[in-house]
């Protein structure tokens, strides 16, 4: 099937464009809309997954992808399930978390070297880091990996040139624009600059995800000591 694309409407500016037989991307113009992106594209997720069990659903911060598991995909039912979701109910969202985190050396694996590319002191980058109320901008990379924005451009840095094969759980890290929570572990190409003790996800359980797109997140430093408290509760 050649990749093609078309509009509708369903309150928003909604654009559908077909890449393969079996995959499409949806992307929406929210110029005119005090809507928060993030938020659209993760619940106008969760609305497909639960109304349709042939396909999957990956939302990003600039569109949603859909895979069907099924040849040829039944677009008309996929827009049909799209005009059923109702934009509104979004505004109902408010959560805030506050994260405790600990900066010490054992945790901060590269807070040091990130401290001495942008030329300020490790407690300088701290208290930037610690001082900003984060959003959840998307989910990704691995299952609960919740990439949070924006970090101030004073503590910006760049992915690590050769990414980890391991990463502890609970890392957090920065890069770019962008900071985030290895919240299973697993490989990275963040610096990591401290960890939380705070579990914010069991991929036994699916509703114990604590970061979703519009979350708002605050940092709290924590000492060693209270880090092992938490740890053990």
């Amino acid at each position: 099937m050649a990749a093609k694309s078309w509009v509708m409407n369903f309150n928003l500016h909604t654009k559908i464009s077909v890449i393969t037989e079996d995959m499409l991307e949806l992307e929406f113009n929210l110029d005119d809309s005090n809507m928060n992106q993030s938020k659209l594209h993760w619940y106008l997720a969760e609305h497909l997954l639960k109304n349709q069990n042939d396909i999957e659903v990956i939302a990003s911060e600039e569109m949603i992808s859909v895979r069907s598991k099924v040849i040829p995909m039944d677009i008309h039912k996929i827009e049909m399930t799209i005009s059923s979701f109702e934009p509104s109910s979004i505004d109902q969202f408010d959560h805030r978390l506050e994260i405790p985190i600990c900066y010490e050396e054992s945790f901060a694996n590269d807070l040091e070297e990130v401290s001495m590319q942008l030329n300020l002191s490790i407690e300088e980058v701290i208290a930037i880091h610690s001082s900003v109320i984060y959003e959840v901008k998307a989910i990704g990379f691995t299952p609960g990996f919740a990439y949070l924005g924006d970090i101030d451009k004073k503590i910006r840095v760049p992915r690590l040139s050769k990414p980890r094969l391991e990463t502890p759980v609970g890392s957090v890290a920065i890069a770019n624009d962008r900071t985030g929570i290895y919240c299973l572990g697993g490989p990275g190409g963040w610096p990591i600059i401290g960890a939380t003790p705070m579990n914010l996800f069991n991929p036994d359980d699916s509703h114990s995800m604590r970061l979703i797109p519009g979350t708002k997140a605050a940092f709290k430093q924590i000492s060693m000591e209270e880090f092992k408290t938490m740890e053990k509760k």
